[in-house]
C-alpha cells in the first residue's frame, strides 16, 4: 500500500474515531428530529390506508379480496421499490435517494384523492409504495453512521417512535372527520393531507447531511472533517487529529482496495447474518402490518362503534411512542440481541391473548401489549440489520431485507387477512400470527450477536479475529 493510501486511511480512522466519541448534542438531536419528522410524515402517508380503507369499505361496498388488495398494493410497491433503492443508496448516496422517494409518494398519494374506483385506487398506492420503499430504510442507514456508538440505538429509537406518534394522528383525525365530513369525502381528504408530506423537501435539502461514512468512501474527506469540527465544536472537544480506534482502522485497512457486490451476501459470513438479522425483522412485521392497516377494524369488531375504533387505535399508536424510545436506549445500555428477544417473545403472547375472549380490561392490556411492543421492536431490529454489513453494501442489504420481510407480511399477508377472518375464529388467527412471531425471533435469540457498544466498521466487519477482540 503507497504512502498516500496509508495517509488516507489514517486520516478516515480518525474521523470515524472522533464521530464515534461524539456525545448526544443538540446537533445530532435535531438530526434525529428531522429523520423522526421524515418517518412521521411517511408513516402517515403509510399508515393513511387504515382509516381510508375503514370509510371506503362501506362506501364502495368493497369484497374481502378487494379490501385485501387495496390493503397490500403499496407495501407491493414498497418491496419492489427497495430493491433497486438499496443499490442507488449505496451508489448516489442516501441523501439523495431519501429526497426522490419522498418527491414520488408525496406526489402519488396525493393523486390518489382523485380516485374513481378500486383499480385507480390500488394504482396510486402501487406507485406511491415504489417511493416509499426508496425511503423507509435510510433513516436507519442515516443514523447508524453519524451517530456515535454508545448513543445509536437511544436516536433510532428517539426517531423511530415518531412513526407511531404519525400512525396514531392519521388514525385520530379519521376518527375526528366520522360522522363530520361524509365518508365518501372523508378518505379523499385523507389522501390530500397525506400528499403534503413533500413540504419537508426543502428543509432536508438544507439541513440534512449526507452520511460521512459514504462521504468518506466516495472520497470526500474534507466534507467529513467539516461535519466532524462542527459536531466537536457543539460538544466544545478538541479537534483530536490523533485519535484512532485500532480496531477500525485494520477494517479500513484490510478493505481498503476490495471490491463487493451483491455475490457477497451469499457467502460467509453474510449469509448466515442475512438470515438471522432479517429473521428478526420478520417477526414484528407479522403482526405489524395486520394492527395497522386493520387496527380500527380488529377494534370494531369487539364492540367499539365506527369512531370509537378509531379513538381507541389512535390512543394505542401514540403509546407506542413511549415504548419505541424506550426500547432504544435499552439496546444501547443492555443489548439489542436481548431486548429482541424478550420484547417479541412477550408481543407473540400478547397476540395469542388478544383473540381470545377477554373481558374489557383484559383485551385493553393485551392490544397495549401488542402495540406497544411490536412497535418497539422495530428501532432493535432495524439497526441491528444495518450493522451487519460494510458501508458499501450496507444500504444493500438492509433494502434487502426490509422487501424481503415486507413481501412475506405486508404483501401476502395483508392480501389474505380479510379471507383469514372470514374463514377462521379470532383465537385461530391471532394465535397463527403470536406462534410465528416467536418462531421468527429464534435464530437471533440463539445465534445472534452483540453490537451494542461497537462501530459500525467492526459490526460489519467480517474479519473474524477482530470480532473476536471486540
Amino acid at each position: 500500500m503507497s504512502e498516500t493510501a496509508e495517509q488516507s486511511i489514517y486520516a478516515q480512522e480518525n474521523l470515524l474515531a472522533r464521530l464515534d466519541r461524539i456525545p448526544f448534542n443538540r446537533k445530532i438531536f435535531f438530526l434525529t428530529c428531522l429523520l423522526g419528522i421524515v418517518w412521521l410524515l411517511e408513516a402517515f402517508d403509510i399508515g393513511i390506508i387504515a382509516p381510508v380503507l375503514f370509510l371506503l369499505k362501506s362506501t364502495w361496498q368493497l369484497a374481502p379480496k378487494q379490501v385485501g388488495l387495496v390493503a397490500s398494493a403499496g407495501t407491493l410497491g414498497i418491496v419492489i421499490g427497495l430493491l433497486p433503492a438499496g443499490r442507488l443508496a449505496d451508489r448516489f448516496g442516501r441523501k439523495t435517494t431519501l429526497l426522490a422517494g419522498i418527491v414520488i409518494f408525496s406526489v402519488v398519494t396525493f393523486l390518489a384523492s382523485f380516485s374513481q374506483n378500486v383499480e385507480q385506487l390500488v394504482i396510486c398506492r402501487f406507485v406511491a409504495g415504489l417511493g416509499q420503499g426508496a425511503v423507509f430504510p435510510v433513516p436507519y442507514l442515516l443514523l447508524s453512521e453519524f451517530v456515535g456508538k454508545r448513543w445509536r440505538g437511544t436516536a433510532v429509537g428517539l426517531s423511530n417512535a415518531m412513526l407511531g406518534f404519525s400512525y396514531g394522528l392519521n388514525t385520530l383525525i379519521g376518527a375526528l372527520i366520522v360522522g363530520k365530513v361524509p365518508d365518501a369525502e372523508a378518505w379523499r381528504i385523507l389522501l390530500i393531507l397525506g400528499g403534503c408530506t413533500i413540504f419537508i423537501v426543502p428543509i432536508l435539502i438544507k439541513y440534512l447531511p449526507e452520511s460521512p461514512r459514504f462521504l468518506l468512501k466516495a472520497g470526500r474527506i474534507d466534507v467529513v472533517r467539516k461535519f466532524v469540527e462542527g459536531l466537536e465544536d457543539v460538544s466544545s472537544l478538541a479537534h483530536d487529529t490523533s485519535l484512532i480506534d485500532k480496531s477500525s482502522l485494520q477494517v479500513l485497512e484490510a478493505t481498503a482496495h476490495r471490491r463487493v457486490s451483491l455475490g457477497d451476501f451469499l457467502k460467509p459470513p453474510y449469509l448466515a447474518r442475512c438470515i438471522i438479522s432479517y429473521a428478526s425483522l420478520l417477526s414484528p412485521f407479522i403482526v405489524f402490518y395486520v394492527i395497522t392497516i386493520y387496527g380500527p377494524t380488529i377494534i370494531a369488531r369487539m364492540g367499539a362503534t365506527k369512531a370509537d375504533a378509531l379513538y381507541y387505535t389512535s390512543a394505542l399508536l401514540f403509546f407506542t411512542v413511549i415504548t419505541t424510545a424506550a426500547a432504544g436506549l435499552a439496546g444501547d445500555k443492555i443489548s439489542r440481541r436481548a431486548g429482541l428477544t424478550v420484547i417479541m417473545t412477550l408481543a407473540g403472547l400478547g397476540a395469542i391473548a388478544l383473540g381470545q375472549s377477554l373481558s374489557q380490561i383484559g383485551t385493553i392490556f393485551a392490544a397495549m401489549v401488542v402495540w406497544g411492543l411490536v412497535y418497539a421492536a422495530f428501532p432493535l431490529a432495524k439497526l441491528y440489520m444495518a450493522e451487519q454489513f460494510p458501508t458499501r453494501l450496507r444500504a444493500t442489504g438492509s433494502m434487502i431485507g426490509e422487501s424481503i420481510t415486507r413481501f412475506l407480511t405486508g404483501v401476502i399477508l395483508v392480501y389474505y387477512f380479510p379471507t383469514l377472518q372470514a374463514d377462521f375464529s379470532s383465537s385461530t388467527v391471532f394465535a397463527f400470527l403470536g406462534v410465528l412471531t416467536v418462531i421468527a425471533i429464534v435464530p437471533i435469540a440463539l445465534f445472534g450477536v452483540q453490537t451494542s457498544g461497537l462501530s459500525v466498521e467492526q459490526t460489519g466487519t467480517d474479519i473474524t479475529k477482530l470480532q473476536t477482540q471486540s
